[in-house]
């Protein structure tokens, strides 16, 4: 766009958004963006904000996001941790070139396993991806695997069947692009 001239057409398509927020503000949400997948999840956490500062009861908000370096692409910082300080958001980073060994967003999904069960298995929790169709939902739906299993003390074809009902629930979401 930038070697665009004043006036120039350029050809775009608007899609409807796959993402159902849940009606209850106190259920659960927790997002998992990479990269720009970083923006709806921006503006969910600003609703909820925006909910908590009226007086409304929120549910709580976790945040997985991934980027490579956190120098350069850890976009809103400031903001979001004026939500975390808020108590309105827990945020977990994963940046995959910061150190020696790479850190992905599900390894953190995975570490966090335990608030994630708890959330989406017995607080009617919603989980939504954002972020690039190449191996993110895959990684991510591995990661999920993992801690249902954890959490369930089950093995993977029930864990799997679990994460099915909570997609047809509409209670897992992805959104991704090539």
């Amino acid at each position: 766009m930038k070697q665009q001239q004043p006036g120039a057409q350029l050809l775009c398509a608007v899609r409807q958004s796959a993402i159902v927020l849940p009606k209850n503000p106190k259920d659960p949400v927790i997002m998992a963006g990479m990269g720009t997948g970083l923006a709806p999840w921006r503006a969910v956490t600003q609703d909820r904000v925006t909910q908590k500062r009226r007086g409304m009861e929120v549910g709580p908000c976790m945040l997985f996001y991934g980027a490579r370096y956190s120098q350069s692409e850890y976009l809103y910082r400031e903001e979001f941790g004026q939500y975390v300080d808020e108590g309105v958001l827990a945020i977990h980073t994963a940046f995959s070139r910061d150190q020696a060994r790479k850190v992905y967003v599900q390894h953190r999904i995975v570490e966090a396993g335990e608030r994630v069960a708890e959330f989406m298995l017995r607080q009617n929790g919603h989980f939504y991806v954002c972020g690039s169709a190449r191996r993110v939902p895959e990684d991510i739906y591995a990661a999920m695997k993992q801690v249902v299993m954890a959490s369930e003390r089950c093995e993977e074809a029930e864990a799997e069947a679990i994460l099915s009902s909570l997609k047809m629930e509409g209670r897992y979401t992805v959104e991704a692009w090539s």
